[in-house]
C-alpha cells in the first residue's frame, strides 16, 4: 500500500471517530438532562410532596421567617370554617375584601371558598411594629395571607368568620359512628359530641327513647341567646345522625340558658323529603358521605 492510500484511509478513519464520539455526546446529554417541561412537571410533584408532609403550623412558620415577621408568645388561634353556598353570595363584597388583600401576598383564595377552611390568627412583630396577620389553609397548605391594618379591623373580621365554624368531622372518622340501633348508647353519645354546633351552644348529654316506637334521641345542649338560634344548624345535625343511625325516626334539640328553652324536633320523613331519598343510602361509601357531608353544609331551607 503506498503513502497515499495509507493517509487516504487514516484520514476517513478520523472522521468516522469524531463523528461517532459526536454522536455520543449527543446521546448522553439528551439521556440525561430532561427537557424544560419535564424538569417543571419534575419541580411541580417534588413541590407538591414536600408541601404534602408540612402542617399548617409548619408551613405558617415557615412564611413568617421568610417574610422576617416575629410571632408573638401565644397568640395564635383559629378555628375550622365552611361558607355554605347562600352565605358565599350574601357575603361576597366581604370575602371579596380579604381576598383583594390576600392578593399580593401571592396567595387567591377565591377557589378555595366552597372547601373546608382552617382560619388561623397570629400577632406579629414586624420592625418594632406589632400586626395582625390572618391565614386561610386548605388541607394544611397556606391558601390565604393577609394583615389587618388596626387591631379594630383584625377583630371584625374575626367576629364575621366566627359564624361559619361548623364543619363536619371527615367521612372516616363519622362513619365510624353508623349503627342500626338507636338503642347503642355509647355510640349515639359519641357521635353527638362529634358534632359541631354554633358558636356558644354545646351538647350536656342524651335521652334515647327506646320503649316504643318512633324510636329517638333527645340532645340536651347549653348555650347562649337561644331565643334568636336558628333551626338550621339543629336540621344539619338531624340529617347526619339519621344517616347514620338506621332505626331511630325523631330526633328533638333541646337548648336552654339561663332565661330560655327552646327545641327542635325533626322527624327521618322531614329530613328525607328534603334530601328526596334514604339519607342512609349515602353511608355506602366514603366518596358518597363526603358529597352528603357537604350537600348538609349547603343545606338552604329558606
Amino acid at each position: 500500500m503506498n503513502n497515499k492510500k495509507r493517509l487516504l484511509m487514516i484520514f476517513c478513519v478520523l472522521i468516522l471517530l469524531t463523528t461517532a464520539g459526536g454522536m455520543l455526546v449527543g446521546c448522553n446529554e439528551s439521556a440525561n438532562v430532561p427537557s424544560t417541561s419535564a424538569n417543571d412537571k419534575n419541580k411541580a410533584a417534588i413541590d407538591n410532596q414536600t408541601d404534602s408532609i408540612h402542617s399548617k403550623e409548619e408551613n405558617i412558620e415557615a412564611y413568617l421567617q421568610s417574610k422576617g415577621y416575629k410571632m408573638q408568645m401565644n397568640s395564635g388561634m383559629g378555628f375550622d370554617i365552611y361558607v355554605p353556598s347562600i352565605d358565599r353570595e350574601k357575603n361576597q363584597a366581604f370575602f371579596n375584601s380579604l381576598n383583594n388583600k390576600s392578593m399580593p401576598n401571592g396567595y387567591d383564595f377565591s377557589s378555595y371558598l366552597d372547601k373546608p377552611l382552617q382560619y388561623v390568627a397570629a400577632a406579629i412583630e414586624d420592625n418594632g411594629i406589632y400586626k395582625d396577620i390572618n391565614f386561610l389553609c386548605c388541607q394544611e397548605q397556606i391558601v390565604g395571607v393577609w394583615v389587618d391594618v388596626s387591631n379594630k379591623e383584625h377583630l371584625d373580621t374575626r367576629q364575621k368568620l366566627i359564624p361559619f365554624n361548623f364543619v363536619y368531622d371527615t367521612p372516616e372518622k363519622l362513619l365510624k359512628y353508623q349503627s342500626k340501633y338507636v338503642g347503642d348508647n355509647s355510640n349515639v353519645t359519641n357521635l353527638v359530641y362529634t358534632l359541631p354546633y354554633i358558636n356558644g351552644v354545646k351538647p350536656l348529654g342524651i335521652e334515647l327513647k327506646t320503649d316504643n316506637k318512633p324510636y329517638g334521641i333527645i340532645v340536651n345542649c347549653h348555650g347562649y341567646g337561644v331565643d334568636n338560634k336558628s333551626s338550621l344548624p339543629y336540621f344539619k345535625n338531624a340529617a347526619v345522625i339519621f344517616s347514620l343511625i338506621d332505626n331511630v325516626e325523631v330526633i328533638t334539640f333541646n337548648i336552654t340558658d339561663m332565661d330560655n328553652n327552646k327545641s327542635f324536633d325533626f322527624t327521618r320523613a322531614e329530613i328525607e323529603d328534603y334530601f328526596q331519598q334514604d339519607v342512609r343510602q349515602y353511608t355506602k361509601s366514603n366518596k358518597e358521605y363526603k358529597k352528603f357531608l357537604k350537600a348538609v353544609l349547603d343545606v338552604n331551607l329558606n
